[in-house]
């Protein structure tokens, strides 16, 4: 099980809304990986807080014989495509792509770490996946992502309606 989140708060030239980012981010996705599944779109508040306007996230199973660098470097190239540029960390953003897990691997090095180091810090991230499979377990800390999306309560998490 290969699992990406996407994100946006920003609006853009191209697509409008980051509702309109996130959909067109799938597409593009769509187009260069298998996908299996696509969670619903939530709303979120930023993290860490600040006053940044609220993400719209959500998370994808994709299928690649791709190894795991070379499917951040494509998804690297895709948040391009989408109009994407990198500045400074936490920043507002018109698209996000994260490589959060490749079926069970735990990597650390310079370029990638694997799973996401930060997945069981995010109910962003945990509900969505909860979508997609409640019984996934972080291969590092051997929970379901149900169990630790109960630890994020203070989280506000909604779902988005188009």
């Amino acid at each position: 099980m290969i699992l990406i989140a996407f994100g946006s708060n920003l609006e853009s030239k191209a697509f409008g809304s980051p509702f309109n980012n996130c959909k067109q981010g799938i597409n593009l996705i769509k187009e260069n990986f298998f996908v299996s599944k696509v969670s619903r779109l939530y709303e979120t508040e930023p993290i860490p807080k600040s006053n940044q306007s609220w993400y719209i996230n959500g998370v994808l199973e994709i299928f690649s014989s791709l190894n795991p660098h070379d499917i951040l470097k494509k998804l690297l190239f895709l948040e391009r495509l989408l109009g994407r540029e990198r500045k400074f960390k936490n920043e507002p953003r018109i698209i996000d792509f994260d490589l959060l897990c490749y079926g069970n691997v735990i990597l650390n090095n310079i370029n990638i770490t694997l799973p996401h180091p930060r997945i069981h810090l995010r109910s962003f991230v945990l509900k969505p996946i909860c979508d997609i499979n409640p019984n996934w377990e972080h291969p590092v800390f051997k929970k379901k992502a149900s169990v630790l999306l109960k630890k994020l309560s203070n989280q506000k998490i909604f779902l988005k309606k188009p």
